[in-house]
């Protein structure tokens, strides 16, 4: 009878452990973790997911990044809503900070508040004169930007207007290039992206032009979330990012991925614009 328990003991352990892995796919291991995350078609995505597993590595954890694919925005937040992600990298707002698990660390240095251009070629010369906000704000110069996010917030603030579209914010890259100089109801001029963005997007879009002038700034940064479930990991999350910091891991990792990018934008000749970033 003995020899029959124990049996049965390791049968089910050996038939229930991989059922616990599928169910629960956060921990594998003690010190090791699977998380599921997308990935950019652009190649933005390869910094973060580098940054997380290094991070960790400095910690003593192992990290298998489980890549999801590449997702529009708003069906990577309505996935990760439902559990089919661990982990995404937005904007740090007071709204999600209050549906989310924020792990507080800054990201890019600040970076991600950096913001260029993508106009329309044509439209160039059309932006030289700039110098100040309030004479962008009389150029009427109308930005594109997609549903909830806080670029709206901080362009409202700044009394500059703005459209949204809604659905494939994705759509705007395309609705620029098909805007003529002799449109003068144009619906927007510019599609405002952060210098660790633009250069990569640029790729995908060769029409379209980054306008070579001017540097928008604000206090906001990318930030990693997680599921309310999922609170338990916050602590090592930020301790490892937190580690990376200190150590310099993350900046020579930003300047691995986004140092030739940055360089191209020639930052320092451009007129910085400081926006009011609203709280």
């Amino acid at each position: 009878m003995r020899q029959l328990f124990v049996f049965r003991l390791i049968y089910r352990t050996l038939f229930l452990f991989p059922l616990l892995l599928f169910v629960s796919p956060l921990i594998v291991e003690a010190d090791t973790f699977a998380l599921r995350m997308d990935e950019r078609q652009e190649g933005t995505s390869l910094y973060y997911h580098e940054l997380l597993i290094s991070a960790l590595a400095l910690n003593g954890h192992t990290l298998k990044v489980i890549n999801k694919g590449d997702l529009p925005q708003k069906r990577l937040v309505i996935m990760f809503e439902k559990g089919d992600l661990d982990i995404i990298w937005l904007l740090k707002s007071k709204e999600r900070n209050e549906k989310y698990i924020d792990i507080n660390i800054d990201l890019t240095n600040g970076m991600m508040g950096q913001r260029v251009l993508f106009i329309p070629p044509y439209a160039i010369n059309e932006y030289a004169h700039i110098k100040t906000i309030e004479d962008f704000r009389k150029s009427q110069k109308v930005g594109a930007f997609g549903a909830n996010w806080f670029d709206e917030e901080v362009w409202k603030e700044n009394n500059l207007p703005y459209r949204i579209i809604d659905g494939d914010w994705g759509s705007i890259y395309n609705r620029l290039l098909h805007i003529k100089p002799e449109m003068t109801d144009r619906l927007f001029h510019y599609f405002s992206r952060s210098v660790t963005e633009v250069v990569q997007e640029a790729k995908h879009y060769p029409k379209l032009a980054i306008e070579p002038y001017l540097l928008f700034k604000y206090d906001r940064d990318f930030h990693f979330y997680i599921r309310k479930e999922n609170k338990h990991l916050k602590p090592i999350l930020e301790q490892a990012l937190r580690k990376a910091k200190e150590t310099g891991l993350m900046g020579r990792l930003i300047q691995k991925h986004f140092g030739k990018q940055l360089q191209s934008l020639k930052l320092e000749n451009r007129v910085l614009l400081q926006l009011t970033t609203p709280q």
